[in-house]
């Protein structure tokens, strides 16, 4: 029999104490009880239309959710929803969240006290006592007879469907497809409440016109006035108020008894980059530190595993870090993170730790930040090229600042769009030169093919250029290319708002070098042996030469190219 299991009560026990899997469960339930609450409004809208368009939409809304079946799935969502809210509350380390989040926490725990008379005063009582389920006689009671039930009716409506459409904002935000659905989404949500209230205030009014016989008998039917009900359903009521604040006062309390443990078992320090130290308890996440300690830390979904804004670099105390969980790895892999990125919502450290926040506080939700790998850095092999325009201060000395800019967007507009063209990334505009990557989205062979596939045309559109405007340059603008490849970190850099992604390592250094070294060349192009063989082409037949650079200790061979041409048929010749 054990062989036949599905599922083994290990994995099983994993299951269920995966957050995530807890946070669909309870998104499920949630959806259940927001489909009865639509159709609620539904009822309730149809009362625009008559009394007797309302009385039989709530005939309809009885058949459903009164049956067996959906009062099974009604209260027992609404049992776990609440249930699951109780343990994120326990679990929740830090109270310091969004405006949004903390709405929607907060209304979620106010659903209850306000419900709990219109479930003794109706469903209990009807199921109880066997009486006749009159819509007609709801909104007598309720807007005529005592108004202030009707208002707080009202009221846990508004609630619970703001509670509602908040948590499933927070859970479907990070869908491509609900980005797009979102307009008509949100258009529905307030359209649908709005006709609802207008359907109960043409429904109240067009009861209020009946005859007072009408009402009395209204009234005796459905025994709404009977003191023994009303005493048996305020029994009901007020336990509801006792167990809704017992389990609260009990949640709270638990939160605090673990407060308690959690410092006698110790404490680990977390440094950040600014030097600032933050002690707290063992087993506490970086980011839940980060809030305690006020220190601003990207975390678009809350800390639940999600938006991945919170991640962070281990520097120090990696080795000692628990291993991350299913999710967390297959939220990372998203970014291509490296194995020292983790999320600072899920990584509990026990030791002592360094971390360094890889995004900004301030990234939003559409941030191309957010999803760029960049902003996770990693570890690529590319191909760099370093272009620069010789003897650029003749170019610029004695011309206006506006035709200085002119001149040099037509270059970048040349040079940059020759790249492009082959699957480049024109990366900076350093003044009178450009710095390209290519491999960012290839492998490492189609990277140098496409850096040497970029160079002749480079030097065409120049010429083309030159041509168009000889007439504004004192002579034609000449440049240096180098091109080099190899591992770099793709990372994005900058400050607050402004980041762009870029190439750092050996690599870039080389290939700036190399650039340098047409000008002792007195060649057009300088061409490490890396990107010839890494690109499998053939020997170009061209000078060779053992270049030694700045900071390398080891000799480096490269083509001196005095026409780029070569490299084009070349490199046809070696496809």
């Amino acid at each position: 029999m054990q062989g036949r299991e599905f599922i083994s009560r290990s994995d099983l026990r994993a299951m269920l104490g995966d957050p995530y899997t807890l946070r669909r469960v309870r998104a499920a339930c949630g959806c259940i009880m927001l489909s009865y609450l639509t159709l609620h409004f539904i009822n309730h809208a149809l009362g625009n239309i008559s009394l007797q368009a309302m009385t039989w939409g709530t005939q309809v809304h009885e058949a459903i959710w009164h049956s067996t079946v959906g009062s099974i799935a009604l209260y027992g969502a609404f049992l776990v929803h609440f249930s699951l809210a109780l343990w994120a509350l326990y679990q929740r380390r830090s109270f310091r969240m969004g405006f949004g989040e903390g709405t929607r926490l907060v209304l979620g725990f106010c659903i209850v006290p306000l419900l709990a008379h219109h479930y003794a005063a109706g469903r209990w009582v009807y199921s109880v006592f066997d009486l006749d389920r009159r819509f007609d006689g709801t909104l007598l009671i309720y807007f005529i007879v005592r108004p202030f039930f009707g208002e707080r009716q009202v009221l846990v409506l508004i609630v619970a469907w703001i509670h509602g459409c908040l948590g499933l904002h927070f859970w479907l935000r990070d869908r491509p497809t609900y980005q797009r659905l979102k307009p008509m989404l949100v258009a529905l949500a307030v359209l649908l409440p709005a006709l609802a209230l207008l359907g109960i205030w043409q429904g109240a009014r067009e009861v209020a016109n009946e005859s007072g016989a009408w009402k009395q008998a209204v009234i005796a039917q459905g025994q709404l006035g009977d003191p023994a009900i009303r005493e048996r359903s305020w029994v009901i009521e007020l336990a509801i108020y006792w167990i809704w604040a017992g389990a609260l006062g009990a949640v709270l309390a638990a939160r605090g008894i673990r407060s308690m443990l959690e410092l006698r078992r110790g404490s680990v320090r977390i440094t950040y980059p600014n030097g600032r130290i933050v002690q707290i308890p063992k087993g506490l996440a970086v980011l839940d530190a980060s809030r305690r300690a006020r220190i601003p830390h990207a975390s678009i979904c809350g800390g639940r595993a999600r938006c991945a804004t919170c991640r962070v670099r281990v520097l120090r105390g990696f080795e000692h870090l628990p291993q991350p969980s299913p999710h967390e790895t297959a939220v990372l892999s998203r970014f291509h993170a490296g194995r020292t990125v983790r999320l600072a919502c899920q990584v509990h450290p026990t030791e002592d730790t360094a971390v360094l926040p890889l995004l900004p506080a301030d990234v939003s939700f559409d941030d191309r930040r957010r999803r760029s790998a960049g902003a996770a850095d990693t570890e690529q092999f590319v191909a760099v090229m370093f272009i620069d325009i010789r003897q650029s201060t003749a170019l610029v000395e004695k011309r206006l600042p506006y035709d200085v800019i002119f001149l040099l967007n037509h270059f970048f507009e040349a040079v940059g769009g020759a790249v492009a063209a082959v699957g480049g990334t024109p990366n900076q505009f350093l003044g009178d030169g450009m710095m390209a990557i290519f491999g960012m989205d290839c492998d490492a062979r189609e990277a140098c093919r496409r850096a040497l596939a970029a160079a002749g045309p480079i030097f065409h559109r120049l010429a083309e250029m030159n041509r168009t405007l000889a007439d504004d340059l004192p002579q034609p603008i000449s440049i240096g290319l180098g091109l080099h490849a190899g591992t770099v970190i793709l990372g994005e850099l900058g400050y607050q708002q402004h980041f762009i992604l870029t190439a750092i390592g050996d690599t870039v250094h080389v290939a700036a070098r190399l650039q340098e070294l047409t000008k002792e060349f007195s060649c057009q192009a300088v061409v490490s042996d890396v990107v010839l063989s890494t690109a499998g082409v053939e020997d170009f037949e061209l000078p060779r030469r053992e270049v030694r650079v700045r900071g390398r200790d080891a000799p480096l061979t490269v083509e001196i190219v005095t026409d780029v041409d070569h490299l084009t048929v070349g490199q046809a010749a070696g496809s």
